[in-house]
């Protein structure tokens, strides 16, 4: 189990669930270093977050740190990944995270389950075959599947952070709730064409959201919501 310290947080990951560009990103401290950027940026302390991609949990430790760990739900879909999340929380001694095995599908989805490609290095694991074809030590497997319109609905957050790994295709056939004010989003254009960008982007615009340059850099985008003037 290697061992890492990014910005005061302690950070473990299994060995095997490692590479070489994994472990010089955490040694280097440039891990998620966008997302993270984002979050000092913009989550308030009465915000509710619902973050779409747990990794190793770095992410949430921070929005925990913020917001308090009650407020915050993480869905990961890989399953080796989970012990690893909460392990992580634990060691930074951070409570009331509810931390969920799934893969989030569009509301439109039919099945219980997704077909769940993982790969050594955690962080390549995706719904999206596209992203694991070149590794040859990718497994496939089910995983139970989660509508994005039922976290939504259940969770009601108000700042949605989403690193899927091409898996947020999809999930932008439907208007977001008026809950939502912010959205931090990792794209993946090597994974879909420029289309779905454009769907993105449209879609966010339509729900009343805007492009905001505050915290966006390279593929993480922040939408926020637009204030309307009474």
């Amino acid at each position: 189990m290697a061992r890492f310290l990014i910005n005061d947080y302690i950070v473990h990951i299994p060995n095997h669930q490692m590479n070489d560009a994994i472990r010089n990103s955490m040694e280097g401290g440039r891990y998620e270093g966008y997302e993270t950027v984002a979050v000092k940026q913009h989550i308030e302390v009465d915000d509710r977050v619902l973050e779409l991609g747990s990794g190793v949990g770095y992410i949430a430790m921070q929005v925990a740190s913020r917001i308090g760990g009650e407020n915050l739900l993480t869905v990961e879909a890989n399953p080796k990944m989970v012990p690893v999340v909460e392990k992580n929380l634990a060691a930074n001694l951070i409570e009331g995270v509810t931390v969920i095995n799934a893969a989030v599908v569009p509301d439109s989805f039919t099945g219980d389950h997704v077909t769940f490609h993982m790969t050594a290095a955690f962080w390549a694991s995706s719904i999206d075959p596209t992203m694991v074809k070149k590794w040859k030590s990718t497994k496939s497997i089910d995983v139970p599947a989660v509508k994005i319109g039922e976290l939504m609905q259940e969770h009601e957050p108000t700042v949605v952070i989403m690193d899927i790994e091409g898996g947020e295709q999809g999930l932008f056939d439907s208007p977001w709730p008026d809950h939502v004010r912010l959205l931090v989003i990792e794209l993946h254009p090597q994974v879909y064409p420029d289309t779905v960008i454009k769907q993105i982007f449209d879609q966010m615009s339509a729900t009343g959201f805007t492009y905001c340059p505050k915290g966006s850099r390279g593929k993480v985008v922040v939408f926020k919501r637009v204030e309307t003037t009474p």
